[in-house]
């Protein structure tokens, strides 16, 4: 048995429940979603497995029922108050969160938060953006033209302009790449 309950066999391979009581195994995912792509094929982008009786350990193929994500949250909004069933509570606990006072990290004026995840370092979009654009920044050399150009460290940019990109993709296209 464990942590979240028993296991269980399907296709000779075991599913571990999650906390959240869906079955998963590590290498195929979530069972649900095996049993419908096992009989129907590949499931569309956009596309949920629902459990009709909203049972989620109840995974035999007449139980699912493939649904689009407006049509699934739909489905939760009309039976269990939708958006806050699915957040668990979210919005409730936020309500409850009180404010706290902090300093900006740019600016040094005090400010007031509610969060609760991490502790807030700026007051406003503004600052943030301030201090993280500024260190976040290095400068490459665009691999269609030639020119040096400025741009965030952490994104692949590897062209300097729309047009470069443009060239760059359609010679990318030709090599079938």
């Amino acid at each position: 048995m464990g942590k979240h309950g028993a296991s269980v066999q399907y296709a000779g391979v075991n599913w571990h429940p999650r906390k959240d009581g869906y079955y998963q195994n590590t290498h195929r995912g979530l069972l649900h979603r095996y049993v419908w792509a096992e009989a129907h094929g590949t499931i569309p982008k956009g596309m949920h497995v629902h459990h009709k009786n909203h049972t989620k350990s109840d995974n035999r193929l007449e139980n699912l029922v493939l649904l689009r994500v407006g049509e699934h949250w739909a489905e939760h909004d009309h039976e269990r108050g939708g958006s806050n069933w699915h957040s668990k509570g979210g919005e409730g606990s936020w309500r409850t969160a009180e404010y706290r006072e902090y300093t900006c990290q740019e600016c040094g004026e005090p400010f007031e938060s509610r969060t609760r995840a991490v502790v807030p370092k700026w007051c406003s979009d503004r600052c943030r953006s301030v201090v993280t654009s500024a260190r976040a920044r290095e400068e490459r050399v665009c691999c269609v033209c030639g020119s040096r150009f400025s741009c965030v460290k952490y994104q692949p940019t590897r062209t300097c302009s729309r047009r470069c990109t443009a060239t760059y993709a359609y010679t990318r296209r030709g090599q079938g790449v």
